[in-house]
């Protein structure tokens, strides 16, 4: 406690989980946990509020055991929480809500199977959102994850189906099947689901120009809202598949072998046509900032109708590789489409409360429509408290953020040329600077009017002798250059490593070289301002027209490969905010 009269800078109410069994984050999610762990509460608090704010702050947690405890705090909470609260004294309050609201029975079996952990964090959606909205009332907003408005559309999925006929924001024909008809007749629902959802396909390609549709759907899924960890989503092919799926999902299903019914209360399924992909890129988006994208794919559909074998990557090279057939030029084409995609949803978001979401995920769905062509639909746009899926930079970035939106403070601000160009300009890790501070600060040396010497005029991209086909006076680029950067930060010390020429990617017309990996999330690469950067996948996304990176080199204005280069590297250093040479750098 402070002095007397001391106002903390922030109180948050943290609504958390405070039943028997504990939460188990699962390790997919990455070092900062899922959602509703003490983990990820620890790592916000340890991350990003300590950081800025010291000890100027308060929480005030309610554990939650059950629906019993959310009721009576929805109904009391104009009292207990009114202006007389202590938490109220803060110049900034809100609330937090770390917990799942799930459409099934507390306690039964699909909840009890979900996860590792029994079913931990997971609550009665209908005694949630009035929590939520009893909260809201009493005047404390709500800044984890979202307004119970918008975060109740998400969390339903009821998105899906009323956003369909919008022709720019790409949802694939999608249906809501009120459960009434399922439990009616489900064989007279199927046909009625199918039979609407060939209705929505003929409209879409209508509202896109397109002039011959052909609108026999026999492939789709089924969905529950309220699901997690990609959960109640069934495959479905036919109208007695889809029939199947139906029963399945409002009756009873097999977990573990076993028989068990199905005993929740939504009120309607969603029904899609299946679409057929080569991968899901899930672009993670801060404060209108798109900061990361990962490559994700399902690789089988299981005997039981559901989606397993999940892989991830980190780079769109491998990615392509892997799941393209090789052809980065179409993933190229499909992750510029979910850019325009991405740029449609935020300002669907921000009409939702007129307020930018603090941070968001979108998942596409990409695949093949020619050589060098991609089709993108959208899959899933997913709160915030999203799986980071191990990124190591989005957390801060995540975490800061959060604490922006529960201070009222401004997002943070974003350069114009990056912003034109779809992608805004991300903030760099600890130990990077972006492209005002981390490159060649005033006019660039070289020619009389300030180009630099070999680069393609106002470009700024790297050609001449260096970046000539032949190789010029440097000859032909390596194969793999190894790289040692024993000083610094652990980004900067992760530059260590072995790096191999990517093939067919040469922006500017300079070949890149890329970490050998796991992640695949260093690039070796010459920046607009003519010097070699090592960078990450923020410099990938923004297809190399930058200069930001964790070390650098100037060699490539004299057309020297960067082995070749005379003199020493260098690294940013934090402390004077400065590049500094650092001889310790081998190549």
């Amino acid at each position: 406690p402070g002095p007397p009269g001391w106002r903390p800078e922030l109180s948050i109410l943290a609504i958390r989980w405070g039943g028997l069994n504990s939460i188990i984050a699962p390790a997919q999610w990455g070092h900062t946990g899922s959602s509703v762990s003490d983990l990820f509460v620890n790592s916000f608090l340890d991350l990003a509020v300590v950081p800025t704010l010291g000890n100027n702050y308060e929480v005030w947690t309610v554990y939650i055991e059950d629906q019993s405890d959310l009721v009576k705090l929805a109904d009391t909470a104009h009292l207990v929480f009114g202006p007389s609260h202590p938490l109220r004294r803060a110049r900034h309050t809100c609330a937090m809500y770390f917990l799942y609201p799930t459409a099934f029975e507390e306690n039964c079996i699909p909840t009890m199977e979900t996860g590792e952990d029994n079913g931990a964090g997971m609550v009665d959606q209908k005694s949630f959102f009035r929590l939520m909205r009893a909260v809201e009332r009493a005047g404390i907003p709500t800044r984890f994850p979202h307004a119970s408005g918008l975060y109740e559309q998400l969390a339903s999925k009821r998105w899906t189906y009323a956003m369909s006929l919008a022709p720019h924001l790409r949802v694939p024909p999608t249906v809501a099947l009120p459960r009434m008809l399922v439990e009616q007749d489900c064989s007279a629902a199927a046909a009625k689901g199918i039979a609407a959802l060939q209705d929505v396909k003929v409209k879409q390609a209508k509202l896109r120009g397109e002039t011959a549709v052909v609108a026999n759907i026999t492939k789709g899924v089924a969905k529950l809202g309220f699901s997690w960890e990609a959960l109640d989503v069934k495959f479905w092919e036919g109208q007695d598949g889809f029939k199947d799926a139906l029963w399945q999902l409002v009756h009873a299903i097999t977990i573990n072998e076993e028989y068990t019914g199905q005993p929740h209360d939504i009120d309607s399924l969603i029904i899609q046509e299946y679409c057929p992909h080569d991968l899901e890129l899930r672009a993670y988006v801060v404060e209108g900032h798109v900061e990361a994208v990962i490559y994700t794919k399902f690789c089988r559909i299981k005997n039981n109708n559901e989606f397993g074998d999940f892989e991830e990557l980190f780079s769109g090279v491998e990615a392509a590789a892997k799941w393209m057939d090789g052809d980065l030029k179409a993933l190229e084409d499909g992750d510029r489409q979910c850019r325009e995609i991405t740029n449609h949803w935020l300002v669907w978001l921000e009409a939702q409360t007129s307020e930018m979401p603090r941070a968001i995920r979108f998942d596409y769905f990409v695949g093949r429509a020619a050589t060098g062509k991609a089709f993108v639909w959208t899959l899933e746009i997913c709160e915030l408290g999203f799986s980071m899926l191990g990124e190591p930079n989005l957390p801060n970035k995540v975490f800061e953020a959060m604490l922006r939106g529960c201070l009222d403070k401004p997002p943070l601000e974003r350069s114009d040329a990056s912003a034109t160009a779809g992608y805004p300009n991300a903030p760099a890790p600890p130990g990077k600077k972006g492209s005002t501070k981390g490159s060649t600060k005033g006019p660039t040396k070289g020619g009389q009017d300030g180009t630099p010497k070999g680069s393609k005029g106002a470009t700024g991209k790297c050609g001449g002798k260096g970046s000539s086909s032949k190789g010029g006076s440097t000859g032909p680029p390596p194969p793999a250059l190894k790289f040692t950067v024993p000083n610094g930060n652990g980004h900067q010390k992760r530059c260590t490593g072995t790096y191999s020429i990517v093939d067919g990617m040469r922006p500017g017309g300079v070949p890149v070289w890329k970490m050998a990996n796991v992640k695949g999330d260093r690039f070796l690469y010459c920046g607009t301002d003519n010097l070699w950067y090592i960078g990450d996948i923020e410099e990938f996304n923004k297809r190399f027209d930058c200069c930001e990176g964790y070390v650098r080199h100037p060699c490539a204005m004299q057309g020297e490969w960067p082995h070749i280069g005379q003199g020493p590297w260098e690294r940013f250093c934090m402390k004077t905010d400065k590049w500094v040479k650092d001889a310790s750098i081998v190549v």
